[in-house]
């Protein structure tokens, strides 16, 4: 075997053993800097922020092409294939943001003793797709499947405070032929403002009498809002202290399961 074909034969992704993975590292570099650059890029600006000689690059691409992971721009330039697109659909129909919440609901059930739930906006009302119950005698009203007025509570909050505005009039507008009382604008907003200033949200009696709750929002991949998490308190356990301890709690829950089911970035 020539040191051309050696080469090549080394640098082949379908290789098994060292030299095989090796090149499959190889293919994810070209695979991830692809990824990077949606616009496509030239095989020479491959080879240069990979590392990757040319002539290599070149094979592993044809290689890729075969996949249809790769794919040809009409103007000559190397772009994500069709191929991503399955893999990419298969990641995230795998992923269920309830099973994902489950594990950090059950932690943050641990660390606090409370009722922990887990919702999304059916507008104008908030649906419970989960409950964890608390570990103490009183148990609050709220059940899977179960709805509340997005506005009242604090899994509606915090998922309103990140909604793109019309959502929010929406939501509001319903909520007053719901109640049949006045919601004003404004005071929705200082309250969906401050949730966004403190990274969680509060509800204090106003949805269940004697139940308080502090809830933070949940982002999907795209960085949209699609539920929230909360943790529900007797009022007679709860006080601004606490509030702020548990607040941080169910905001750092709510990212960890963000960032479960894709999300980088900030919030928001």
């Amino acid at each position: 075997m020539t040191t051309i074909e050696q080469t090549a034969a080394e640098d082949d992704p379908r290789r098994k053993g060292p030299d095989g993975l090796r090149a499959l590292d190889r293919a994810m570099s070209i695979l991830f800097l692809l990824a990077s650059r949606p616009q496509g890029i030239s095989l020479a600006e491959i080879a240069r922020e990979t590392g990757i000689t040319l002539s290599t690059v070149h094979r592993m691409v044809g290689a890729l092409r075969e996949r249809r992971l790769v794919r040809e721009t009409p103007n000559g330039m190397q772009a994500l294939g069709p191929a991503s697109l399955v893999l990419a659909r298969g990641f995230l129909g795998g992923l269920d943001f309830r099973v994902e919440a489950l594990p950090v609901m059950s932690e943050l059930r641990e660390r606090t003793g409370e009722a922990i739930h887990l919702g999304t906006l059916a507008s104008p009302h908030i649906v419970f797709v989960d409950k964890l119950e608390t570990v103490h005698a009183v148990r609050t009203a709220s059940r899977i499947g179960g709805t509340a007025p997005a506005v009242l509570t604090s899994l509606g909050r915090a998922i309103l405070a990140y909604s793109p505005q019309p959502v929010v009039d929406s939501v509001r507008e319903a909520t007053i032929n719901l109640l049949g009382r006045e919601i004003a604008a404004d005071v929705l907003e200082a309250v969906l403002r401050d949730t966004r200033e403190r990274g969680y949200a509060v509800d204090r009696e106003e949805n269940e009498p004697g139940v308080d709750c502090v809830g933070a929002p949940i982002f999907d991949d795209t960085g949209r809002v699609i539920a929230a998490i909360s943790v529900s308190v007797p009022a007679e356990r709860f006080d601004d202290q606490r509030m702020a301890v548990i607040g941080e709690l169910v905001a750092d829950a709510a990212r960890r399961v963000s960032s479960a089911i894709g999300h980088q970035g900030p919030i928001g």
